[in-house]
């Protein structure tokens, strides 16, 4: 009986720990509901309704999400069959962020603009007092004029040609572009120069007056070296001076028109028959040759010959014709151009030589 009472009470002992121990534990997830709690979202008082109002859970604030989320101008779903909540849609900060954005961007493009405009306007203004200024000083139409009409020096290209002072002093400033036209220019000889000035100097003393004074000078933009200067005061004679000195440039006119003399009266045999040089023109790299025949006989002589033995003996003279530039000029010749005429002056024959390959075309 004893031990029955014991076992009673052990048993009594065994439930009352276990209920403390629940209790205990039950203690510990306690809510903790001793304060009221506010939820501002964006600076405004919010209230949950029947969502639940925010609690505090084991030290951590746990607020209802769908009431934040809406406050927010957000969407709440609830997945029930993957448990899970799905939050969209963009915050009132986001949406006011990507406005600023855009308009910062459409104020951006609006100040571009205004520039551009701002540029143009000041563009124009300086184009039309640039041409007020030439109007007021008679210069305007002609310098036109003259862009139209010497657009091109032989081969070439005028960039630009300026005008300034009045009537009585006019200064000229021509621009060539020798990055482009380098070798042109070199092939030009001193002579081709001169008569292109002279002719651009005659016509703007034909517009204004005979007694006008003409400076300036020929200039590559490509380096913004001088390379000729002319001047013309009045009647008087034109005055060029070169100033490209440099071979880079052009070629040496003075030794080339040397040759082109030296060349003159000098005689070459073709099977018997002798011809004289009348003349020798160089242009570009390319010479022409003259030759007139001493015997009066010479066309009829000439028929007889045989064609191979004309070609041969010509392509000597040309090849003599050719070394004399190279070695008195520093010239390396493109074509010879050869003309053979009678005593009486008609044509007997022409050949064109390649001095590159050495043949006759």
């Amino acid at each position: 009986m004893k031990k029955k009472i014991i076992a009673v009470l052990l048993s009594l002992s065994i439930l009352f720990l276990v209920a403390a121990a629940a209790d205990a534990a039950a203690a510990t997830n306690q809510v903790s509901i001793s304060q009221v709690i506010k939820l501002i979202v964006n600076g405004k008082t919010i209230s949950a309704g029947t969502n639940g109002e925010p609690v505090i859970l084991k030290g951590r604030t746990l607020v209802p999400i769908r009431v934040v989320a809406e406050a927010l101008n957000l969407k709440v779903d609830w997945d029930n069959k993957l448990k899970t909540v799905k939050i969209t849609g963009k915050t009132a900060d986001t949406e006011a962020l990507a406005q600023k954005d855009k308009t910062i961007e459409n104020l951006t493009m609006q100040l571009a603009q205004k520039n551009s405009e701002i540029q143009s306007l000041k563009d124009e203004i300086n184009s039309l007092k640039k041409d007020n200024k030439k109007n007021n000083t008679g210069l305007g139409d002609l310098e036109d004029d003259l862009i139209s009409d010497y657009d091109y020096l032989k081969t070439v290209k005028i960039d630009d040609i300026s005008l300034s002072g009045d009537e009585d002093d006019v200064t000229v400033k021509i621009e060539v572009d020798l990055g482009s036209y380098k070798s042109k220019w070199k092939n030009l000889t001193d002579s081709e120069i001169k008569s292109w000035i002279k002719n651009l100097v005659n016509s703007i003393q034909d517009e204004l007056s005979s007694s006008t004074q003409v400076t300036g000078k020929i200039i590559d933009n490509d380096s913004d070296d001088t390379l000729v200067n002319f001047s013309k005061n009045g009647t008087s004679s034109l005055a060029v001076t070169f100033t490209d000195t440099d071979k880079d440039y052009r070629v040496d006119t003075q030794a080339i028109e040397d040759v082109e003399d030296s060349l003159k009266d000098d005689s070459f045999s073709v099977k018997g028959i002798t011809f004289k040089v009348t003349s020798a023109s160089y242009s570009s790299y390319n010479v022409t040759v003259k030759l007139k025949a001493n015997d009066a006989d010479a066309d009829t002589e000439w028929e007889g010959l045989d064609s191979d033995d004309i070609e041969s003996k010509v392509k000597d003279i040309c090849e003599t014709i050719s070394d004399t530039f190279e070695d008195d000029a520093d010239v390396n010749l493109e074509l010879v151009r050869i003309y053979f005429y009678s005593s009486s002056q008609e044509l007997l024959d022409s050949f064109t030589y390649d001095p590159g390959s050495k043949h006759l075309r």
